[in-house]
């Protein structure tokens, strides 16, 4: 049996055994990880290096960044301020949380330090408005993931397009080239319709309780019930989360922006070391890990490497520019959900212009498409770090975010396949 088979296999009983819900989804990840490296699939450093990525600690720092935030007033002063703005109105509430997202993603370069900053806010509010946090956390991880880097001139993508055009150049298509503009040509009308389903379509597919219980939001009302900190304490709290937001937006590494914050809350007195620890959510941190070793032995086994040899040799008698721009969102969509979002530029993009090139097509539409395809996967926790996120805050099953996730994902790709067939003609 072969190695791609085995991890495949692997892949399907993680799935059944996060559906079944009879072991924690941390500790199934966790079985999953001793399950590759057993078979061989992943080697131990591997595994072990991913408890040690950039994402992780990033995560776990920005976990702790949020509960300072918490300890202090500000987040009932907003919750305040917003529940009285929108008259308790929930789709008005979950706009305005969906708006504020978007328009941080622009600028802050992590997702996942981007949904950390806002799911504390959303917690508050939902406690406020006495409703479940499963009816507003997966649209803000929408908002987080499909909505941000959409106006890539003003933000940390800034030069991607640069970046795309290498790969253009690299793998022999000097025709056409991409413009500073080009993306945003088709992420900008995707993500407004995007931000209209978050908003009116996706809550009516999640449920009204948590399908598992939320040791988040425990955590966050214990912070919110204790004495006030002093007017210092209290004062360093909006500071470290406001210094922290800077730095990502000017571009600082991630994890050691959000790792100082967190360091410095905790010596400042904001916050204990037990509060600390307690809030590091490390069952949503195993479970990504988990699902991150998992997408590295797909990748090494070669799974996408087959998948693209299939795609060539499926379209090369299509000579539809919608067809063959929805075809290539497909393949991206189901990669990001199995190989983890930021493997698909490396992997398929370069497969895009070589499959184009031989076919005789402009590669610059399936290119964009790829893009495209990497930010609207959330039907499964190995896409990106904000669904596992998602997930633990909102209490989300495996079942509930492939429903939740996959009409936006379909509407998502129609809708870019078309704008790309217009604005970038295939032949």
């Amino acid at each position: 049996m072969s190695q791609t088979t085995i991890c495949l296999m692997i892949f399907v009983f993680m799935i059944v055994i996060f559906f079944i819900k009879k072991i924690p989804m941390s500790f199934s990840a966790m079985l999953v990880i001793l399950l590759l490296v057993f078979t061989g699939c992943v080697e131990p450093k591997d595994a072990l290096s991913s408890f040690a990525s950039n994402t992780v600690i990033t995560m776990a720092s920005m976990f702790v960044v949020a509960a300072g935030l918490t300890r202090t007033q500000m987040i009932n002063k907003i919750s305040s301020l917003l529940y009285k703005v929108t008259e308790g109105s929930f789709t008005k509430v979950l706009a305005t949380y969906v708006l504020i997202t978007c328009l941080l993603g622009q600028f802050v370069p992590s997702i996942v330090a981007l949904f950390a900053l806002v799911y504390p806010l959303v917690q508050n509010m939902c406690d406020r408005m006495k409703i479940s946090p499963s009816k507003m956390m997966f649209p803000v991880a929408i908002a987080s993931v499909s909505t941000a880097f959409i106006i890539e001139p003003i933000g940390p993508y800034a030069a991607w397009y640069v970046t795309q055009n290498g790969y253009l150049e690299s793998y022999g298509w000097t025709a056409t080239r991409l413009g500073m503009w080009s993306e945003t040509s088709v992420l900008l009308p995707v993500g407004i319709v995007t931000i209209l389903l978050a908003i009116f379509v996706v809550p009516k597919l999640l449920p009204d309780q948590p399908d598992v219980p939320v040791a988040a939001a425990s955590n966050a009302r214990s912070l919110q019930e204790k004495e006030p900190l002093s007017p210092v304490r209290e004062f360093l709290g909006y500071a470290v989360f406001i210094a922290v937001i800077i730095g990502l937006m000017a571009g600082l590494t991630s994890w050691e922006v959000t790792l100082a914050g967190a360091v410095i809350l905790v010596v400042s007195g904001v916050l204990t070391e037990r509060e600390a620890v307690e809030n590091l959510n490390m069952p949503t941190i195993l479970l990504y890990v988990g699902v991150t070793v998992l997408g590295t032995g797909l990748a090494n086994t070669g799974a996408a490497d087959t998948l693209g040899g299939w795609l060539g040799s499926a379209l090369g008698n299509v000579h539809s520019g919608f067809v063959i721009n929805l075809a290539f969102y497909v393949v991206a969509f189901i990669m990001t959900s199995l190989l983890y979002n930021r493997a698909v530029s490396t992997v398929l993009v370069p497969l895009a212009v070589i499959a184009c090139g031989s076919m005789g097509c402009d590669p610059r539409g399936p290119v964009i498409m790829c893009a495209l395809a990497s930010m609207s996967s959330l039907i499964t926790p190995l896409s990106t770090a904000v669904v596992p996120m998602a997930m633990n805050a909102g209490g989300y099953s495996m079942k509930t975010i492939f429903k939740a996730g996959i009409v936006p994902g379909i509407i998502r790709g129609l809708i870019g396949a078309a704008l790309a067939a217009l604005l970038f003609p295939t032949f």
